[in-house]
């Protein structure tokens, strides 16, 4: 690849434009890039790398703020158009920035979008970033960063490979030639050694939990075993075997005490039995007792209802009165009868007698009514005469005035026709009035909305790129806020992960204070068991006597009986001491689980988090200070790209925008042509009907005056109006007057015919009343005869009666007859309690015989005996119960605990052997072999790449030190505790010395640093693939040399141009001023900004 062309404008330092014709440098040489510290000069490489890639040589120049010229104006455009040449054929490459720039409308300043075009060799053209990236790429086959490896050689950059240790230059190579792989195969090896010697700790530690879980008693003959087992962790064959033995014995004893509480269970049914026998006694005992108290209670009980019922029989003489009493009164019910109907029919007359005196007094008022209407309508027939003959005349009269009346309302029609033709006439002037200024401003709108659409076009075509641009920076921003939460996120959960490791050491040291205090309780209750069995069997041996059985050996002699042990404990502080072992191995156990859980967690947790960090740090460090620094740098470029996508983001709000406003204008213009073209339509309408008004108007009128003229005269259109309403206002005033006469004479004829007939029928009436009040006269004077008889013989009938009426009669039978019931019921039930009572007595007698022979055949059993017996053998049975208990758990957590440890052996047994060759492989790849040099696989790696440098860079520094110098990679090495495999020497060929690379002067660095700098480029070169580029640039560093040096470097860039290679030297020496003749001369202006010149 070789550059042909340059132009450049606005950019960096130049301000304006500058075209470099390139190609007059020839094909191969040196040539000199010199100027003033600042002017710019490297910066024509960045504009060569950012034409290519959009990137510049620097980490601080990639900034589209910091690509734009400072000095250059706004109307001054900013971009870099690069042709070269590579393979023979020509290309062409341009690229901007984003910048601002001024609005091409509207004045102020608008965002040019940064974009890029190339040009192929048949003039084909492409455009956009990433399309252009991609021809680039696959013309020159390399990177941007490649790119920059290989063609410059920068400033103070090649110096690194001469001072730098084998760290620093692993962490250069690795860059430069990929080999990160090999690290991170390095930190896995180490990462799953780390992770599988955890493993073996924990289930390590997990077999000791199960080994702590053993229970068997202090002075138990295994005690020393298992507290080795507890202690030690011996092989698993011994562990097999003490356990073995201890839980065949366990179950040896249990076997034993089964034996003992069947035996047991036997003599309690027994037991049993007796003591229900003597509950029955003591039952049938308290019920004999309860009989006998019950029998003379009854005894008394019947003489007291012999006494009752001999006073309910001295009553009987009330009951002969009570019937002799009821028959009179019931002989009298019929006259009681009587008495109820002679009320009745006095009560019935009285009414009557009411009734006749009301109608009487109200036919006496109708009569008196009567006779003064009588009067009143004889007046008034006297007053109303004659009325037929007026009614006459005012008929006809009223006939005149409507026939009047009719002709002006039909004139008053024509005058409104008339009237109304003319407001039809005006609307439609108006109408045309308001269309024809309807149509002007529409043909207005119309050009003004085709000026705003003409802008609005303009102005969107500006903006085309912001959509894919802010596309682009939300994509970035939306992977930068998804990397920040997982950042966050795993911040929290490196801080949770310390909070967990916290929580199961103090887990595991609850753990294992609670295993050891119930190992101490076991102890302490295996030494209580042991005294509480042996002053058992001295109480035994004090009841013991020559002759008679043991009761536990069976033996009738007894030379050596056992004591009673001092101090032994009590049955219930033994019980007491077992309930405190089982709740403190209860909660060992629970403990166990809570630590084993909170491991089990925390290795989970670990493996998340060390994957994680691998992923988004690349790196397995669990570490919560790297989160925050990536969270800060993270946070940096957010707050970048937000800015940069706020900005874009108003650019394409803007042009989305435009685009909906181009669209409603484009409407809105569509609308108002057709609008335009419906008015025209509507004005030839409008004046078509408004001709056709004025005629109609026109012959309206005509016929208005010649009606008018037979009416009321001939006058002027317009004053016939006036006229016909006064004309036609006088005539209905006259249908008035006319109107009301009339009723009125109507009515009073009317009226006198309605009085003609009222008054013979009023004068009936009269005659009607005056008949009628005599006969209810003579009906009420009857009545009140018949009242006095009735009285009469109801006081009579009242004289010769008990009661005043039947239903106090019917209620002293009532009374009479309920006291008769009263003594007989009494009699009759006091005789019946008598009988009850005796029968009662006879039962109880009968009862009180059995009771006492049923408790002769239960013999001579005692209850409290029997009782006593039945909980000495309960007593026992729990003891021995709680021994199977006992002997039972411990069974089976002994065989559970040998279970997990047997299986957790295994395990482990290979964990720990594929932890050792793991372990080995790790220390071999990272370079942590004891008694070794630290020599990573990585460093291994690089050594070849790092052996071609160095052969390549040799060829250039025996030029350059005249043969005095060769460079060589050191292999001998003393330090056994630094890394290794890339220190530098160097070969004094004067002298024969070898010594370190960093013993070198100033100037000699200088030569041994370029040297490497361009046997590196070299090498990049030769692994990409066979890739040639025809240019090379060297950036300063030659001020540390004396005049034979730089005599010595030229004449080793000399030799690195021969052929077709072109080098350019960027410096402000001198000396190279003198000796190069090709030059770029760079300037400052004195606006500040920069210019470039070509010297051939």
């Amino acid at each position: 690849m070789r550059p042909l062309k340059l132009e450049i404008s606005g950019f960096g330092p130049y301000s304006g434009h500058t075209v470099l014709d390139l190609e007059a440098l020839g094909g191969s040489g040196l040539y000199l890039i010199t100027g003033d510290t600042g002017a710019g000069k490297t910066t024509i490489f960045d504009a060569i790398t950012y034409a290519l890639y959009g990137t510049a040589s620097g980490q601080n120049r990639d900034n589209d703020n910091m690509l734009r010229s400072k000095y250059s104006a706004l109307e001054t455009p900013t971009y870099v158009e690069l042709t070269f040449e590579y393979a023979g054929k020509r290309y062409k490459v341009r690229r901007n920035p984003s910048y601002p720039r001024p609005a091409k409308r509207g004045g102020g300043e608008t965002q040019e979008a940064a974009n890029a075009f190339f040009t192929y060799p048949d003039d084909r053209e492409l455009s956009g970033k990433r399309d252009v990236d991609a021809a680039v790429y696959e013309i020159t086959g390399l990177s941007d960063k490649q790119f920059k490896q290989i063609v410059m050689i920068a400033q103070g950059d090649f110096m690194k490979l001469i001072t730098e240790n084998t760290a620093g230059r692993r962490e250069i190579l690795r860059h430069i030639f990929r080999t990160a792989n090999y690290q991170r195969l390095q930190e896995a090896l180490k990462n799953d050694a780390a992770e599988l010697k955890n493993e073996c700790i924990s289930r390590r530690e997990g077999l000791r939990q199960y080994a702590g879980g053993i229970i068997c008693g202090e002075d138990d003959e295994f005690a020393a075993d298992i507290d080795r087992i507890k202690a030690e962790m011996p092989p698993v064959e011994y562990i097999n075997e003490i356990m073995e033995k201890l839980i065949n014995r366990d179950k040896a004893r249990s076997e034993v005490f089964i034996r003992e509480n069947e035996e047991l269970e036997k003599k309690l049914s027994e037991a049993a039995s007796r003591i229900t026998m003597a509950e029955e006694k003591e039952k049938a005992a308290s019920e004999r007792e309860k009989a006998s108290e019950q029998l003379t209670e009854a005894q008394h009980r019947i003489k007291l209802l012999e006494e009752e019922l001999k006073a309910h029989k001295s009553r009987q003489p009330r009951l002969d009165e009570i019937a002799a009493e009821t028959a009179r009164i019931e002989a009298e019910m019929p006259e009681y009868e009587k008495l109820s109907v002679y009320e009745g029919n006095i009560a019935r007359e009285r009414s009557a007698l009411s009734e006749l005196s009301e109608r009487l007094s109200a036919a006496a008022a109708e009569q008196t009514a009567s006779a003064k209407q009588l009067e009143a309508l004889r007046a008034e027939l006297s007053e109303l005469g004659s009325t037929g003959e007026k009614i006459t005349l005012l008929s006809a009269e009223r006939e005149k005035l409507q026939r009047r009346a009719d002709e002006l309302e039909r004139l008053s029609e024509q005058l409104n026709e008339y009237e109304n033709s003319l407001k039809s006439l005006s609307k439609a002037a108006h109408a045309l009035k308001d269309k024809q200024h309807e149509h002007q401003e529409l043909m207005d709108s119309s050009e003004a909305l085709k000026e705003k659409l003409a802008g609005l076009r303009a102005r969107h075509a500006e903006l085309e790129g912001a959509g894919a641009e802010a596309e682009k920076l939300l994509s970035a921003l939306e992977k930068l806020e998804k990397r920040i939460e997982d950042l966050k996120k795993l911040n929290i959960e490196t801080c949770e992960l310390e909070d967990r490791n916290t929580a199961y050491k103090a887990a595991a040291q609850r753990y294992l204070e609670s295993a050891k205090e119930a190992s101490e309780l076991s102890r302490a209750y295996d030494r209580g068991y042991t005294a509480f069995l042996s002053d058992l069997a001295g109480v035994l041996a004090e009841k013991l006597e020559d002759g008679r059985k043991c009761p536990v050996c069976g033996s009738e002699t007894h030379p050596e009986p056992a004591q009673k042990t001092v101090g032994a404990p009590t049955e219930s502080e033994l019980n007491e001491l077992k309930e405190q072992l089982a709740e403190a191995r209860s909660r060992a156990e629970d403990l166990s689980a809570e630590a084993a859980a909170l491991k089990a967690a925390y290795t989970e947790q670990e493996k998340n988090v060390k994957q994680k960090m691998q992923e988004l740090l690349g790196r397995e460090d669990v570490s919560a200070e790297l989160c925050s620094q990536e969270l800060e740098g993270c946070a940096v470029q957010h707050d970048e790209l937000g800015k940069k996508l706020a900005r874009t983001g108003e650019l394409k709000a803007e042009h989305d925008r435009l685009a909906k406003e181009i669209v409603s204008a484009e409407k809105q213009l569509t609308g108002i042509m057709a609008a335009i073209a419906e008015t025209d339509k509507s004005l030839g309408e409008l004046r078509t009907a408004h001709g056709s008004a004025a005629g109609t108007a026109e012959q309206l009128r005509s016929t208005a005056e010649k009606e008018a003229a037979k009416l009321i005269g001939s006058c002027p259109v317009e004053e016939v109006r006036e006229k016909t309403v006064t004309e036609h206002l006088n005539v209905n005033a006259h249908l008035s007057d006319n109107a009301a006469q009339l009723a009125e004479e109507k009515a009073r004829a009317q009226r006198r015919a309605d009085v003609e007939k009222l008054i013979p029928a009023t004068e009936s009436r009269l005659s009607e009343l005056s008949n009628e009040a005599s006969e209810l006269t003579a009906a009420q004077a009857a009545r009140k005869e018949r009242i006095g008889g009735l009285e009469n013989s109801l006081a009579e009938l009242k004289a010769r009666l008990t009661f005043p009426n039947g239903e106090q009669a019917r209620l002293g039978i009532s009374s009479l007859r309920k006291e008769s019931t009263e003594i007989r019921s009494a009699a009759e039930a006091s005789e019946n309690a008598l009988r009850s009572a005796e029968k009662t007595a006879a039962e109880l007698a009968g009862s009180l015989k059995q009771l006492t022979e049923r408790i002769s055949a239960f013999g001579d059993i005692d209850l409290d005996t029997e009782t006593a017996e039945r909980d000495r053998l309960n007593e026992r049975k729990a003891h021995v119960l709680a021994r199977i208990r006992e002997l039972h758990t411990r069974t089976a957590v002994n065989c559970s605990a040998l279970k997990n440890i047997n299986s957790g052996s295994d395990e482990l047994i290979q964990l720990e052997g594929r932890y050792k060759w793991l372990k080995n492989l790790s220390d071999t790849a990272n370079g942590k072999l004891s008694d070794q040099s630290k020599f990573m696989l990585e460093t291994y790696i690089q050594t070849n790449y790092f052996d071609r440098i160095i052969s390549r860079a040799n060829e250039r520094l025996k030029v350059m030190s005249d043969g005095q110098y060769t460079l060589i990679r050191r292999k001998e090495y003393d330090n056994k505790q630094s890394q290794v495999g890339l220190e530098l020497d160097v070969i004094d060929h004067f002298n024969g010395s070898v010594r370190s690379v960093k013993t070198l002067s100033g100037g000699e660095s200088f030569k041994a640093s370029l040297s490497l700098a361009l046997g590196l480029s070299d090498e990049i070169q030769c692994s990409s693939g066979g890739i040639r580029l025809d240019t090379m640039f060297v950036d300063e560093g030659f001020g540390s040399l004396d005049e034979n040096s730089i005599e010595q470097a030229m004449r080793a860039l000399s030799g690195l141009s021969e052929g077709n290679r072109l080098v350019g030297i960027i410096s402000h020496v001198q000396a190279l001023k003198q000796r190069i003749d090709k030059q770029i001369v760079v300037r400052k202006d004195k606006n500040g900004g920069s210019c470039a010149e070509l010297i051939v």
